[in-house]
């Protein structure tokens, strides 16, 4: 737990340290006198901001890919083994070649999720039992869940007193007590999915016509990641360079700590408004991200 718990702090704190680490580069250059040395060689204030730069958004890009690949599996595993291995909490299902197999009180049911918070359903079997025994059977093509009621297309429906004769339904809704969270190991929130799973999830809302802005705007939070270092770093090294002199280092350095918490605040600020479904917010955080480029 520990362990994967560890990855899934380095994914929240790696863009705010990566994007800390310029003016702090900074800083060190100067205590080691190769700042010095650097504008003694030639190099201009714009030149050195530049170079770092580039190196803060290269490192962030490619730690920043990595990190939404690993990041996701790490906050699958830290939750389910605190909720399984810590907490005890019991399976009730098993899962083979990506079907469930679930007992419910009164049911079996054997089912394909679509999508991760296990609202669509493709390839459904159901069995009603009474006294353990076969009462009814519905076989469907897929199923969705809306309005705490399961809707299922292209069924088949077989009950014990007519012989299991079958009827057929285009559009059926079963009395079923199961809720979607039944159906997914670990409850994991928006931010904890990953790209593909929250596009699943963005194509199951848009076909049963619910909101999809929250998924859309995490979506975009993930791009953003990757960019967001740069954002964090190149503005407070400019307020550094800027009021820069060799007998003056520490003020310009709180200066340039000072914006960075600045930025850092109206970044978080922003990031929640836009989970909230704000979308204007992620526009003027854009807006933010993209003038960090054109400066340099």
């Amino acid at each position: 737990y520990i362990f994967w718990k560890i990855w899934v702090n380095v994914y929240e704190f790696f863009p705010f340290v990566c994007g800390l680490s310029g003016i702090l580069l900074l800083l060190w250059l100067n205590r080691t006198g190769e700042l010095l040395a650097f504008f003694s060689l030639g190099f201009s204030k714009r030149e050195l901001i530049g170079l770092i730069g580039k190196g803060i958004f290269i490192f962030a890009l490619l730690g920043g890919l990595i990190m939404n690949i690993i990041f996701p599996k790490a906050a699958y595993l830290s939750l389910y083994t605190w909720d399984y291995k810590i907490a005890e909490r019991r399976e009730q299902y098993l899962i083979f070649n990506e079907q469930i197999f679930l007992r419910g009180s009164d049911f079996y049911l054997i089912a394909k999720p679509l999508e991760p918070q296990g609202e669509y359903l493709q390839d459904i079997l159901i069995v009603f039992l009474k006294q353990e025994e076969p009462k009814e059977i519905i076989w469907a093509k897929e199923g969705y869940y809306k309005s705490k009621k399961w809707h299922l297309k292209d069924v088949i429906k077989q009950k014990v007193e007519q012989n299991f004769a079958p009827k057929f339904f285009k559009n059926f809704k079963p009395e079923l007590s199961l809720k979607p969270d039944t159906l997914v190991i670990v409850e994991k929130p928006l931010k904890f999915l990953s790209f593909s799973e929250l596009f699943e999830r963005f194509k199951f809302l848009k076909k049963v016509n619910r909101p999809y802005d929250e998924v859309l705007a995490e979506i975009f939070l993930k791009i953003i990641y990757l960019f967001l270092p740069y954002f964090l770093g190149v503005f407070p090294m400019v307020i550094f360079m800027n009021n820069y002199t060799p007998s003056q280092v520490v003020n310009p350095f709180l200066k340039g700590l000072v914006l960075f918490f600045i930025l850092l605040t109206t970044f978080l600020f922003l990031q929640a408004l836009l989970r909230k479904g704000i979308l204007e917010a992620g526009f003027i955080l854009l807006i933010l991200i993209l003038s960090s480029f054109f400066k340099f």
